[in-house]
């Protein structure tokens, strides 16, 4: 709370503050508009019958899946249109030597990736509505009822991910985490709903113990999650100095902090989006239970596949991206270009090796945390009494590290102001005496 406080005290923050706000209230206000050309109480009821990919959907829209919106798709084409262009530019030397050099090349991928996200909500849009082909309502012509509703669905989708940049540029920054952190947030209450209701065939007064105890569950697992994300391990840098005359030359003994979190929530938004593709076409496409060949293949995906895919999928994420933030090799290079150790280690090979064993542990740490937090709910649902508490894992990962990440967002941006307010206070002082 101290940090939002000072965030509103500060006039350049509280402006993008404000403009976050708007953003989130304008989607949430979106989420009320009908989509034109279906029928909406026949729309709704296909979109009831997509089961747990339908929940992640419509947590990534801010339950504007349920309300069968126009942007009924949210971020999630966006989303899906992310993941694959970073491993095109990863795999394309061409790109990949792009996005290294500087703005103009960070601005050309930017580019490729909007064509990409705007290709992507195209698609899904035209799968939405080969799925809600018989929703189309009869007071209109059914291709142009079809057509009206792909339109919507595309630019709705496409709206979603303009927004993602405008609070990356104008707003806080990481426009995902925002939207995906809001989303969940705002489902808690439908959550809360539902256990009460699966929870009323043992009673009322049983049905409100297990509702309160599972949230008192849920505030201690998101305490432990937060507590997690701020965990960090230090490391002392010493830098040998040199004297020249009456003079010192050499940089001051540093503390590297690593978090024990090195990934974030990153590797959970990524391993969701990518398993959940084939469901998501198969939802779309064929909903309820109009295939049995699809309805098998949608089962074998989300019951028997999903849950060793997902782990083997968190763990190849979770490395990855703790190796962007945290990379050994780089580190124990810097160290030693600048005249610097490790106490009790060498420069060179041996304080790589001592990094690279830090690396490890905090890389096991971060995904033995993932896995248990993600997948013992979707464990339990397996068992009736447990049932639709699978996704609970996931929303207090995301909840938990989008706070943290926000909040350090929001501490480095007062950082950076108050130190703007001191250059310039230097700087009018130093005006002020020239005059004189």
């Amino acid at each position: 709370m101290g940090t939002l406080s000072d965030s509103f005290k500060t006039p350049e923050i509280k402006k993008k503050l404000l403009f976050t706000f708007l953003i989130l209230s304008v989607l949430s206000l979106l989420t009320i508009v009908p989509i034109p050309g279906l029928n909406h109480a026949v729309a709704v009821a296909k979109i009831a019958d997509w089961g747990d990919m339908g929940r992640i959907i419509n947590i990534l829209s801010g339950r504007a899946l349920a309300n069968a919106s126009i942007i009924s798709l949210g971020i999630y084409p966006f989303l899906v249109a992310s993941i694959v262009m970073q491993f095109v530019v990863l795999i394309v030397p061409k790109l990949r030597s792009l996005s290294q050099m500087g703005d103009e090349g960070t601005k050309f991928v930017t580019k490729i990736n909007r064509i990409a996200a705007l290709a992507a909500a195209g698609v899904y849009a035209v799968l939405f509505c080969v799925g809600m082909r018989g929703a189309v309502t009869t007071k209109m012509n059914f291709w142009i009822g079809i057509v009206l509703c792909g339109v919507s669905v595309a630019i709705g989708s496409a709206l979603c991910g303009w927004c993602v940049e405008l609070l990356n540029n104008k707003g806080l920054g990481n426009g995902l985490t925002i939207i995906i952190v809001a989303g969940v947030v705002r489902s808690i209450p439908e959550e809360i709903y539902g256990l009460y209701h699966q929870s009323t065939v043992l009673g009322r007064l049983p049905a409100i113990f297990l509702v309160g105890m599972g949230c008192l569950f849920c505030l201690g697992m998101l305490f432990l999650i937060i507590l997690l994300n701020m965990g960090e391990k230090k490391l002392r840098i010493i830098f040998s100095k040199r004297t020249v005359g009456m003079k010192q030359y050499g940089m001051q003994n540093q503390v590297l902090p690593f978090k024990v979190t090195q990934a974030g929530t990153t590797p959970v938004i990524y391993t969701m989006v990518i398993l959940l593709i084939p469901s998501a076409i198969i939802a779309m496409v064929v909903p309820g239970t109009e295939s049995a060949v699809a309805q098998w293949f949608k089962d074998f995906v989300e019951k028997v596949a999903f849950l060793p895919l997902f782990i083997v999928f968190l763990v190849l994420f979770t490395n990855l991206f703790s190796l962007l933030q945290f990379n050994p090799f780089d580190i124990s290079k810097q160290i030693k270009e600048n005249g610097g150790y490790i106490q009790g280690l060498r420069p060179g090979k041996p304080t790589a090796q001592y990094l690279m064993n830090v690396y490890r542990n905090l890389n096991i740490v971060d995904c033995v945390y993932l896995i248990v937090v993600c997948i013992v709910p979707m464990i339990l649902n397996f068992f009736p009494a447990f049932r639709g508490v699978c996704l609970g894992g996931i929303g207090l990962v995301l909840v938990g590290g989008g706070f943290i990440e926000m909040k350090a967002i929001l501490d480095n941006s007062i950082k950076t102001e108050q130190e703007k307010a001191k250059a310039a206070g230097k700087d009018k002082k130093r005006k002020n005496y020239n005059k004189k």
